[in-house]
This record gives structure tokens, C-alpha cells and sequence, in this order.
């Protein structure tokens, strides 16, 4: 399903895609206890972080959000709410 949604990240330009993809893997990230892990070897950081300047203010939250969640990890990240 992680490579589903980074295939979306990569091909959508659908401002709600963008976003509810990026919230998913920032859920994935918080829930699964190697999520950091995965999302770093399947090579997320980078194709979020070009979402950081999205025109769209919901795609920009939910992109800082999952990078938020993959810099601090699963311990501090239950911090960071919606």
C-alpha cells in the first residue's frame, strides 16, 4: 500500500490526493513501530518534501506533517495532531 501511495504522489495532481496521501503515510509512520524505517527506505522524504510548496494550503499541511512525523518518529510524533 506504501508504494501505491508514493505511485500517487509521484503521479496525482489532485490537490485531496496529494493531501490524503500524505496523511497516510504520516499514519503509517505514528502507527507501525519501524514505519520510520520503511518510509525512509522506500524513499518518501524526498517526494513529500517536494509537496512543501504545493499551491494547494492542505497538501503543504498534510506534506509538513508527514515529514514532521518522519523526523521525530514514533515516540514524539503522537504529539502532533490533526
Amino acid at each position: 500500500i506504501l508504494r501505491v501511495l508514493l505511485t500517487i504522489l509521484d503521479s496525482s495532481n489532485d490537490p485531496r490526493t496529494l493531501a490524503v496521501a500524505c496523511f497516510d503515510i504520516s499514519q503509517f509512520i505514528q502507527c507501525h513501530p519501524a514505519g520510520r524505517i520503511i518510509v525512509t527506505d522506500l524513499k518518501a522524504k524526498e517526494r513529500v518534501m517536494k509537496l512543501m510548496n504545493h499551491e494547494s494550503a492542505e497538501v503543504t499541511k498534510n506534506a509538513l506533517l508527514c515529514i514532521q512525523r518522519l523526523f521525530l518518529g514514533a515516540k514524539y510524533a503522537s504529539f502532533l495532531q490533526v
